[in-house]
């Protein structure tokens, strides 16, 4: 081992909290809107669920939640859109006019009559109850886009609802559901479309988005011209995955719709963002994304302010406080090592050791506050433990490699574990990746199981890639590790990059002597990365910048598989 100096730990300490308060602190310095908003919005979409509250098991806010959420908007809103009259929303009315804040009320429909008898029958009553605070009315909200009922039978519902109250009468659905049924434009007194530039069928970044606003407006009033157009859900996600070149995230919010807002005032355009307030049991159904639509959280605080500026991840003092706790914890007991390097070594085990628990801590911010139900729970806590695992056995590799400690040439319990860890996260990733590009669900087993059967098997199966995250924040540091491991070997002479590269071998002992048939399943298994990444690529589309990041991963994933197979060929 080098001289000892009281220097070097110092330089290891500094760095690694230099470097991960950076990783924290520049994305997520507050950003200034271009188009700030100073006004009211006209109206929300509005869901009082919050914590394990949920339609789907019947568990609905009460009477005393459902007023604080209505109080957390006064003065912010005019309005607020319900999407049922039944489920406790029947209260609302009465707790919005005593508020000042006017209802566009609606009826769910979908497949069981009994429920849509008792939607309609509910709609109609509050209507008439309410005629002063409630001042349009929904039958039914995409209705057809789920393929719930025929469009027949809408209709009745719709000619049901409009001659038993006096309000204008509509329907909500995606803008091209219109387009597809344009009789519906004479049973209603006005259109309602819903227009999400994200989830289009072919994603729109936010730059495009109010264009993308513009041009459908003009398409659906051009088709029906004697029809008021009103606009019944317009928002943008928070957080999630990308889809295409659309990026959810707080900032992008805040300048799609301050912009958006400017454009209703100035053209006369009605509206209803999406949505009030954040909804945790959407995740169930939409992924990660689809709980983060909402201008409050789910604690229904508000995001930001209209009027800017707007940080995109304010939990990140949190995560910057717990890296900080893993860096000195760590550091403390790898500070014997850190006494025997010279400057750029100590320099270059801050960087690693600040890279891991960057990732950590970045990777337990995630589960902490973007993982919301019980099984989104667990899959993030094992990621968590086992992208941990890998992140401290690099570190305790490197700062043994880069102090010349000669004690543990070769294995030894600790880089036994640090391999089988990283195998469980290759073998993660792998799954996780192929779970990504399968849609079996709606394509093959919604047309040919009962739905009863579905909802059965829903948590054990692949859903629409449109919906699962990108586990790069989980996982990104299992494609580093064996490739910094095998370079930080080659330098110091430990041993050769590609010996210490191969997989089984980046924290273990480097034997020459090879498993017979060793070299058939590491080739399958690296080019069955890189078959991953690629049609990850075709999938996503080259303007997914999230896609991108994670085949690069993919393909560093496959380097231990292609070492081990060179060193059982060719070497």
């Amino acid at each position: 081992m080098r001289p000892s100096s009281s220097v070097q730990p110092l330089v290891v300490l500094v760095s690694a909290l230099v470097l991960t308060a950076l990783a924290w602190w520049l994305p997520n310095r507050p950003v200034a809107l271009d188009n700030p908003y100073d006004g009211q919005i006209e109206s929300v979409s509005f869901a009082p669920f919050r914590g394990s509250q949920s339609p789907l098991t019947g568990n609905y806010p009460s009477s005393v939640e459902i007023a604080e959420a209505l109080d957390a908007l006064v003065g912010k809103v005019k309005g607020v859109r319900l999407y049922t009259a039944q489920e406790g929303m029947q209260e609302v009315p009465e707790l919005a006019k005593a508020r000042g804040l006017k209802v566009f009320a609606g009826a769910w429909l979908g497949t069981v009559i009994r429920t849509n008898k008792l939607e309609i029958a509910s709609l109609i009553d509050l209507a008439n109850r309410f005629p002063d605070t409630i001042d349009r009315v929904i039958v039914g909200n995409e209705v057809l886009l789920r393929k719930d009922l025929p469009v027949e039978t809408l209709i009745e519902h719709i000619r049901q609802v409009r001659a038993a109250i006096k309000q204008p009468v509509t329907y909500a659905d995606v803008w091209e559901f219109w387009l597809k049924n344009p009789q519906l434009a004479d049973e209603v007194d006005f259109i309602t479309i819903h227009i999400l530039p994200y989830w289009e069928d072919n994603p729109l970044p936010v730059e495009a988005g109010n264009a993308h606003v513009d041009h459908i407006l003009a398409e659906v009033k051009a088709a029906f011209p004697n029809k008021p157009v009103v606009i019944g859900e317009i928002g943008w996600p928070t957080y999630g995955r990308d889809r295409e070149a659309a990026v959810a995230g707080r900032v992008e919010l805040a300048r799609f719709i301050t912009n958006f807002l400017h454009k209703a005032g100035a053209e006369g355009i009605r509206y209803n963002v999406i949505e009030a307030f954040d909804q945790p049991w959407k995740s169930a159904m939409e992924g990660t994304v689809g709980a983060n639509w909402g201008l409050f959280g789910d604690d229904w605080q508000p995001k930001f302010d209209l009027k800017g500026p707007v940080v995109e991840m304010p939990q990140w003092p949190v995560g910057l406080a717990v890296a900080v706790i893993l860096i000195i914890v760590t550091w403390a007991r790898q500070r014997t090592r850190a006494n025997h390097m010279n400057f750029g070594r100590a320099l270059f085990a801050g960087a690693i050791l600040g890279l891991a628990t960057y990732a950590v801590s970045r990777a337990a911010v995630e589960a902490w506050y973007f993982a919301y139900m019980p099984g989104p729970r667990a899959w993030a806590a094992i990621k968590l433990l086992i992208g941990g695992g890998v992140a401290f056995s690099l570190v305790s590799a490197s700062f043994r490699m880069l102090s010349g400690d000669a004690r543990i040439a070769v294995g030894g319990w600790t880089a036994a574990a640090g391999d089988i860890i990283l195998t469980l996260a290759l073998g993660l990733a792998f799954v996780l990746s192929f779970l990504l590009e399968v849609s079996v669900t709606d394509d093959v087993l919604i047309p040919n199981l009962p739905a009863a059967t579905i909802s059965q098997l829903w948590p054990l199966l692949p859903v629409d890639g449109r919906y699962r995250d990108f586990p790069t924040v989980y996982l990104g540091i299992v494609a580093l590790v064996p490739v910094l491991v095998a370079l930080i070997a080659q330098i110091t002479g430990r041993d050769r990059f590609l010996d210490r590269l191969a997989f089984g071998r980046v924290f273990g002992s480097i034997g020459r002597t090879e498993k017979p048939g060793t070299g058939w399943f590491t080739a399958l298994v690296g080019l069955g990365f890189i078959a991953l990444a690629v049609g990850l690529m075709v999938s996503e589309g080259t303007l997914n910048r999230e896609a991108w990041v994670w085949s690069a991963c993919l393909v560093l994933m496959s380097l231990p598989f292609g070492a081990a197979t060179l060193r059982r060929w060719l070497v």
